[in-house]
């Protein structure tokens, strides 16, 4: 990696935690500069416009998630033990979460909904992709014979994903880890409903 991909690196990873804590609308170039200690013109020379920083950095912020889980899971054999353990993840990284201002997913969200278009589509990638993620992880389940053949992939996804941002905002919003274990509590319900040989 050379000097200026280094640069524009470390530009990425310090401006996500500033969106994430602050939201789109709300980081001005003005904080930017201070926290990063650079130009307009430096972080300019790397983006194109705030716009531009504000999608890398939520690219980045995704991937440090998903590098979590696909750490996780990689220790784990079986359709449901690799669910239980995605799940846990967010559990086990919570408190790093908080710090760094909250689900990167969930704030994008809310903050890009109707004001900034391309923010708002690459939250949308990124949910359609999870989601897609884990009805695979259940197809392979059922074709392992681990998960009943007449569970609805969709419908478990769906549910997985709003528990676990819904135990984020819960969580985050009161200042109690225990409604993100809870959270994570109600996914395994809904594994054990969809092992072979339940119900």
């Amino acid at each position: 990696m050379g000097k200026a991909e280094e640069t524009r690196q470390a530009i990425v990873e310090k401006a996500a935690v500033i969106f994430n804590k602050n939201g789109y609308q709300r980081t001005s170039m003005s904080m930017l500069t201070e926290a990063l200690g650079l130009t307009k013109g430096a972080i300019y020379g790397h983006f194109a416009d705030k716009d531009d920083l504000a999608v890398e950095a939520f690219r980045y912020s995704v991937r440090q998630v998903s590098e979590r889980v696909g750490q996780r899971l990689q220790f784990h054999e079986g359709a449901v033990d690799k669910l239980r353990a995605f799940a846990l993840t967010f559990v086990d990284f919570y408190e790093e979460t908080v710090q760094t201002g909250g689900c990167p997913i969930l704030n994008t969200a809310v903050d890009a909904d109707d004001a900034h278009p391309q923010l708002h589509d690459e939250v949308r990638r990124v949910l359609t992709a999870w989601e897609g993620r884990l009805v695979a992880m259940v197809g392979a389940g059922r074709e392992a014979g681990e998960i009943r053949p007449d569970v609805d992939a969709e419908l478990f996804a769906s549910s997985f994903i709003a528990l676990i941002e819904g135990g984020i905002l819960l969580a985050k919003t009161v200042g109690d880890k225990r409604y993100m274990e809870r959270s994570v509590d109600g996914i395994n319900l809904l594994i054990d409903q969809m092992k072979a040989g339940a119900g």
